[in-house]
């Protein structure tokens, strides 16, 4: 049995090993087309050999492209299946230079470094050569297969007494080709249950039986006799069948001949039209052609010259309006606001007023920046000057008696005591005098102490009374200053915003006096711009007029251009029809007759077109009907009248072949009673074999809820019943004729006429029953029959159970099939299935997304890598788990 099965260096797998020697089911897991399938398809090149009868996925066959995909290399690209049959052996299968296999038997059990050199960089695989060299080297005997029925004719084997990688019963034939026998035939559809259908359980259960050979040929009994007759028979049959066509064809043949004498005159007529109009056609267009020049070049180099100009011109008038059109809008408004405005009396007026303002406040506002002074210093000086002068007017009316005018009678002193003392004692009364002063001296004394005064003390002069006066009038002023500044001080930021605005008005009216005086030139201005902007109109209006002129100009020649364009390419085209006609009628190959016609070309054309449609149906139900008849006659003349001679001839001879056929009629019915008994009884066996052995198998089998399975055989009641007919037939007597024989004679002749065979597949169909729960229920396994997993199971079930009647049953006897899409399957169900293989000598492997589903006693992970991917146990790949009991 198949203990391992290694893919190296194909193009999806550097290396997949997967071992099955220590299990009982195993699961391949990975993601979604990475894989999995491609691995287990590889069992196709063990099982299957004959690459036609390969199936992978995609219902694709063992084709050079599926080859390329496992066998990228064919130095260093292989697969191997690892056995054990009493002993261990290996079959390595690769791909040679013609795109062909290549198998070898190997004596020795897979070893991983006969195939591979270790390298600094990890595992190297071998070239084949090398690979050769180490099987020598090791003592390892090995052998090409010679040609693929040889491998088929290895691995398939009978009984047990051999080391084949499957052994089968002695029931088991092989095919013809010696690369196909029934267990190859059938086990393709436990690598692809997609296929398992009404048709393909009902093929393996014949081929099981044996029956795929059994048939019956109404072509090769008493092959002399039975051509003879047939041909006789035919001969009537057709001549007498083709009587009627025979008349119809001699008849399409005449009128074939009458339209080809119709032609060939039309042709001559064409020809002699066609000379005249094509010379007619062409001067005409030369004329048009340049009368069409001429007026294009007036059109290019006048008339759309000149227009271009004065568009030019109306578009520069258009800016130059637009342009003065505002000019004057904006100026209108300008004046309309300027004689808005006041006079310029009253202007000039507000201007002075607010001159002044302005200047008083800028006075002030100066004053206090510039003695940076602040309100409450100014309030100071506004009481200071206040006692000032009242201290100094004072002084002025007690002028005479003041303390300095009687304080000594020299005014020398005076003057000296007059700048020594303060004006507040100097100003005193005279009365607070105590004591006159009569000389003075350098040491002054000064209560208890005394100064010495300097050398070179000025004296000061006495104020008089209009002194007085004028500083107590220049005080006042200060005052009144001090006065006016004091609320500015007070409220600086107010005053600085009075003064801005008195600034903005005193502008305005400025603008507005300088318009003013502009009103008489801008008035001029304006009446000059309207006169420009009238005459710029007038010079518009002018150009527009001859603008129309140029375009109704341009018009008038753009239409005979386009005329003359339309007219040419009409004649142009008449000239290209006719040009057509003429090839296309010169195609015709009809000859042409001297025939005189007065009728136009077009006509002319029309009735050829007509004709020649209906020569060629004719031609075509001739030509039909002439192939049917030699095709009915088997004759192969060309000629049509050697033909029509042969069937006038045969017309003649119809008799003498009717009488020959009674002759040869007894001597060939009794040929194929045999033959028929024979086949009907190994259908009646095949039957039989069925309805009591296989049905009861199939029975005991668990499936889901489905109580029982059965296979019915439904006959083909009109077959069966014909050949009933033909075992019946004795013998003939001669007064039978062979259109009048018993109903047998004419069943057998039926398929004496048709030389058709009868196989053993035309006996019958099958149909599955299913029990469910009581219910009774017929179904067709092209569709699906229950849910997913039941119905998968149901085909592998029917499949394995006839591999098992083929097969010796034995533990070293194992056959590993492909479980698809496992995750369809319920739990139940999957346990019953792994059981049924366990309990079968079946290894099923199935492959699963993503995660493993449970009930296999192995699972391969299977890993997405940067290359290729690698699967093995030694790879960390492999999970072991105890298969759960049912």
């Amino acid at each position: 049995m198949l203990k391992r099965l290694i893919i190296l260096n194909s193009d999806i797998y550097s290396k997949a090993d997967i071992e099955l020697d220590n299990c009982n089911s195993l699961q391949i897991v990975g993601p979604n087309n990475i894989g999995k399938s491609t691995l287990i398809y590889a069992l196709n090149f063990l099982f299957i050999i004959d690459g036609r009868e390969m199936t992978f996925s995609g219902n694709r066959t063992g084709d050079k492209t599926t080859f390329n995909h496992y066998f990228p290399s064919i130095n260093s690209s292989f697969i191997i299946f690892e056995i054990f049959k009493n002993r261990y052996y290996s079959i390595l299968v690769k791909k040679n230079a013609e795109g062909n296999l290549d198998y070898y038997k190997i004596d020795s059990e897979y070893k991983e470094e006969l195939y591979f050199t270790e390298t600094n960089s990890g595992q190297k695989i071998r070239k084949f050569d090398s690979i050769l060299s180490e099987f020598t080297t090791n003592g390892i005997d090995h052998k090409k297969f010679s040609k693929r029925s040889e491998v088929f004719n290895f691995v398939y084997q009978k009984g047990k007494r051999n080391s084949a990688v499957v052994w089968l019963n002695q029931s088991v034939n092989q095919d013809g080709r010696g690369i196909s026998n029934n267990f190859s035939k059938i086990y393709k559809y436990l690598i692809n249950s997609k296929l398992i259908n009404n048709d393909s359980l009902k093929e393996s259960l014949i081929i099981a039986d044996n029956k795929e050979n059994e048939s019956v040929s109404f072509s090769k009994k008493n092959q002399k006799d039975i051509q003879t007759l047939l041909k006789h028979n035919r001969d009537i049959k057709v001549i007498k069948s083709i009587q009627r066509g025979f008349v119809d064809f001699k008849e399409l043949v005449n009128q074939y001949k009458g339209k080809s004498v119709i032609l060939s005159e039309l042709i001559f007529a064409f020809n002699q039209q066609y000379s005249s109009l094509y010379s007619e056609l062409g001067t005409s267009v030369s004329k048009m052609k340049i009368k069409k020049n001429e007026n294009t070049l007036e059109l290019n180099e006048s008339l759309n010259p000149k227009l271009k100009l004065v568009f030019e011109k109306v578009g520069g008038l258009k800016i130059e309006i637009s342009l003065k059109q505002k000019d004057i809008q904006d100026k209108v408004k300008v004046v309309a606001e300027i004689k808005s405005y006041e006079s310029l009396e009253f202007l000039n007026q507000s201007f002075l007023n607010l001159e002044k303002e302005r200047k008083d406040i800028e006075y002030q506002i100066s004053q206090i920046e510039k003695q940076k002074l602040n309100s409450k210093e100014i309030e100071s000086n506004i009481n200071k000057a206040e006692s000032t002068i009242l201290r100094i007017t004072n002084q002025v009316e007690n002028y005479s008696a003041q303390l300095i005018h009687q304080i000594s009678d020299s005014q020398e002193d005076k003057e000296l005591l007059n700048r020594i003392l303060s004006s507040d004692i100097t100003s005193l009364p005279s009365g607070n005098i105590s004591e006159k002063i009569k000389q003075v001296e350098n040491l002054m004394k000064l209560f208890d102490g005394a100064i010495k005064l300097p050398n070179n003390l000025k004296r000061k002069p006495i104020d008089s009374i209009e002194e007085l006066k004028g500083k107590i009038k220049k005080i006042e002023q200060e005052k009144t200053n001090n006065e006016k500044l004091l609320p500015i001080a007070k409220d600086l930021e107010k005053h600085s915003k009075s003064l801005d605005d008195i600034n903005t008005k005193i502008k305005i009216i400025n603008i507005k006096i300088e318009k003013l005086q502009q009103l008489p030139t801008l008035e001029k201005t304006l009446e000059t711009l309207n006169v420009d902007f009238k005459t710029l109109l007038e010079q518009k209006e002018q150009s527009t007029k001859e603008t129309k002129l140029i375009e109704e100009e341009i018009r008038k020649v753009s239409e005979t251009i386009e005329q003359l364009t339309k007219d040419i390419l009409t004649k142009e085209n008449r000239v290209e029809n006719i040009q057509k006609w003429k090839v296309e009628l010169e195609l015709f190959g009809i000859k042409p007759v001297e025939y005189q016609s007065t009728d136009s070309l077009d006509n002319i054309y029309s009735n050829i077109k007509r004709n020649h449609l209906e020569r060629e149906r004719i031609k075509y139900d001739k030509n039909r009907l002439f192939d049917k008849l030699k095709d009915k006659t088997e004759r192969v003349e060309a000629d049509e009248r050697e033909f029509i001679k042969y069937i006038e001839s045969e017309l003649v001879t119809l008799e003498d072949k009717q009488k020959a056929i009674d002759g040869l009629l007894k001597n060939i019915s009794t040929q194929f009673a045999n033959p028929c008994r024979t086949i009907y009884s190994r259908f009646e066996e095949f039957n039989s074999f069925i309805t009591n052995q296989f049905n009861s198998k199939i029975k005991k089998i668990k499936i889901s809820d489905i109580d029982t399975l059965k296979i019915e055989i439904v006959e083909n009641e009109k077959l069966i019943k014909d050949i009933n007919k033909i075992i019946q037939i004795r013998d003939l007597t001669s007064e039978l004729i062979f259109d009048d024989q018993s109903e047998n004679l004419n069943t057998l002749n039926k398929y004496l006429d048709n030389q058709t065979s009868i196989t053993f597949n035309d006996l019958f169909d099958i149909k599955l029953h299913l029990h469910k729960k009581g219910q009774h229920k017929v179904v067709d396994l092209k569709n699906q029959i229950e849910s997913d997993g039941t119905d998968k199971m149901i085909r592998l079930v029917l499949i394995m159970s006839i591999i098992n009647q083929i097969v010796v049953k034995d533990d070293e006897n194992k056959i590993v099939l492909f479980v698809d899409e496992i995750g369809t399957i319920d739990e139940a169900n999957r346990i019953e299935i792994l059981n049924f293989c366990k309990e079968h000598n079946f290894i099923p492997i199935s492959a699963a997304p993503l995660h493993p589903y449970d009930g296999f006693d192995k699972y391969y992970l299977v890993r997405r890598n940067k290359g290729k991917i690698v699967v093995s146990e030694k790879n960390g790949n492999v999970i072991l788990r105890k298969p759960i009991e049912a």
